[in-house]
């Protein structure tokens, strides 16, 4: 990855690179920052084969420091300072990383951790930075020389152990991924990527790598979640050309003119029909696939016409895709079978878990003695034309709105808490709210309430893998078999505050409680119920803030229900 970016830094030294609010970096700049910050980093004993764990947020600072990590020759982990703290606490213990690069507003929270912080605003830090070389580092300077097959990042990803699992990603892939999306999305020195996705997923690394090795410019937006009006304003402001969304965001943004916009790519998750004919009739389309396991991204397709389920195409440069049944045999055109991904794309297997790695890359019968093929556990059909089509999932992994869970982790937080002997949770699908994960509980003794459940859990757990309901029950209903009745599992009644919650107490937080009641399909709410946990996500703000535009005939930001969920906030 430095010597992809490295050689724009050769050809067009002072082209833009990096955008962040007010801050600008050249090629230049971008460079000298993160080979000083590399150098530093080399002192502590960074180098090939080892951690470093980047506590930040997004923004500039992260993506230098990512660079910076890569040209020591070690292996970045993202861990988002968002995440409740427990999560933070094993994220660093499982990684081991020779050191952690964070800021001071986000150094004070951290957990204590047996090896060095460094913190990026630090006096000292910032002191010894304009002391060290900014020239380009070299393999003489590392621990060892650097090589593609060394790791380049880890990304943890839900676990069905009930612990997130890191992947751990070499640069072999990184080459072919710079080509497949230059090619497919169409980049060039002038195209500006918006950088959307967190830190925490490897969208973000795919981002990075449409802009910093195609000698474009990254725009690094400002604030938290974008979605619908707010996100349409920055792709014009910040006159984007290239962007990665999934199709849970896009389905927010208005049908506005976007002047700018060559390509838009979607993926992690399938996107519907109707979404897609809506999009790829104004600008190109590419639908793009990938696990956390391959380098991002595995497939892409043409860009898409309107017609019919939108595929998501071929394998990326280098990569080979088959359709396989359970006996690893390939199965024929129009005939559902497990993806299984192949290719020096892939990652090297999962941190310290050598027999998780083992269940997941398999030894590939079609390719060259050694090599490994990845089981996706995705479902797909290949079409006559050649391009796969996904179906859905194999196991008890889910994805909800873009984001990859392995229900096993939520279940195995929720049996944690007390009073609960077993736990279950699985996706239903809503009328009103759409898709959405439901927590079901059997209880002995002193039963927990929903409220309990889901404080306990989003204290361990990110915010979209805490269940939008939760059903707590004396026993499972039984199949003669004497399994789980998934099939007569009761449907939610979504309850907020209950008797906790205070009624309406002005005309103004009637109308907007009557708004949240319509856009969530409930028969009430109190102006202490929280949007969110109520079953709202990214799409019903959208319909809400729409809603209560007509309701009240005021302007509303979707941004705004983020910050203020419940009636009395918003109010």
């Amino acid at each position: 990855m430095p010597e992809l970016v490295e050689a724009w830094v050769v050809a067009a030294p002072e082209a833009l690179a990096l955008v962040h609010g007010g801050r600008t970096y050249t090629y230049r700049e971008l460079d000298q920052c993160a080979n000083r910050l590399a150098r530093l980093l080399i002192e502590g004993g960074v180098g090939p084969e080892r951690v470093v764990a980047l506590v930040l947020p997004k923004s500039a600072d992260m993506v230098v420091a990512a660079l910076a990590v890569q040209k020591a020759g070690g292996a970045y982990v993202p861990v988002d300072p968002a995440h409740p703290a427990e999560r933070i606490a094993y994220m660093l213990a499982d990684s081991g990383p020779v050191c952690v690069v964070t800021e001071s507003g986000v150094a004070g929270d951290l957990p204590v951790v047996s090896c060095p912080l460094v913190v990026l605003d630090e006096v000292g830090v910032v002191s010894r930075l304009a002391e060290l070389a900014d020239s380009v580092v070299t393999d003489g300077e590392r621990v060892v020389p650097l090589d593609v097959h060394h790791p380049a990042y880890v990304i943890y990803t839900s676990g069905s152990t009930g612990r997130p699992k890191g992947v751990v990603v070499t640069h072999r892939g990184l080459g072919d991924l710079s080509v497949s999306v230059g090619e497919r999305y169409l980049l060039d020195q002038g195209s500006r990527v918006l950088q959307l996705a967190s830190p925490s997923f490897d969208a973000s690394v795919l981002e990075a790598v449409m802009a910093l090795t195609h000698g474009a410019v990254l725009v690094v937006p400002d604030g938290g979640q974008l979605v619908g009006e707010e996100l349409a304003r920055v792709l014009v402001e910040e006159r984007i050309s290239h962007t990665l969304m999934l199709p849970a965001a896009l389905a927010t943004l208005p049908e506005v003119e976007l002047p700018h916009l060559r390509t838009l790519a979607t993926g992690a998750d399938k996107i519907g029909t109707d979404l897609a004919a809506r999009w790829s009739c104004r600008h190109r389309m590419i639908n793009s696939y990938g696990p956390t396991e391959a380098t991002v991204v595995a497939a892409m397709s043409e860009p898409l016409g309107g017609e019919g389920v939108p595929p998501i195409g071929g394998p990326v440069v280098n990569g080979r895709l088959y359709v396989l049944d359970g006996g690893l045999r390939p199965v024929p055109a129009g005939v559902a079978g497990e993806l299984y991904v192949a290719g020096p794309g892939l990652a090297r297997g999962y941190l310290g878990r050598p027999e998780l790695t083992a269940e997941r890359f398999v030894a590939d019968p079609f390719g060259p003695p050694g090599g490994r093929l990845y089981r996706t556990g995705d479902l797909v059909r290949r079409g006559v034309d050649g391009s796969l089509e996904y179906l859905g999932r194999t196991d008890n992994q889910v994805k909800v709105r873009g984001f990859r869970i392995e229900l096993g982790e939520i279940e195995a937080a929720l049996t944690n808490v007390a009073g609960v002997s077993d736990a279950l949770v699985m996706v239903r699908q809503d009328g009103v709210t759409g898709e959405r994960l439901v927590g079901y509980v059997t209880v002995e003794g002193s039963a927990p309430q929903p409220a309990d459940l889901r404080a306990h859990v989003a204290a361990v757990l990110p915010g979209y893998m805490v269940p939008a309901a939760f059903v707590v029950l004396d026993r499972w209903p039984m199949t003669p078999n004497g399994k789980i009745d998934r099939r007569a599992l009761p449907a939610p009644g979504i309850v907020g505050a209950g008797d906790a919650g205070r009624a309406p107490r002005t005309p103004r937080e009637e109308i907007l409680a009557g708004v949240f009641a319509e856009t969530l399909g409930v028969e009430s709410v109190t102006i202490d119920d929280n949007f969110f946990e109520l079953g709202g996500h990214s799409l019903l703000v959208t319909r809400l803030t729409s809603r209560i535009r007509t309701a009240l005939d005021a302007e509303l930001s979707i941004r705004a229900v983020f910050e203020a969920p419940t009636v009395a906030a918003l109010a």
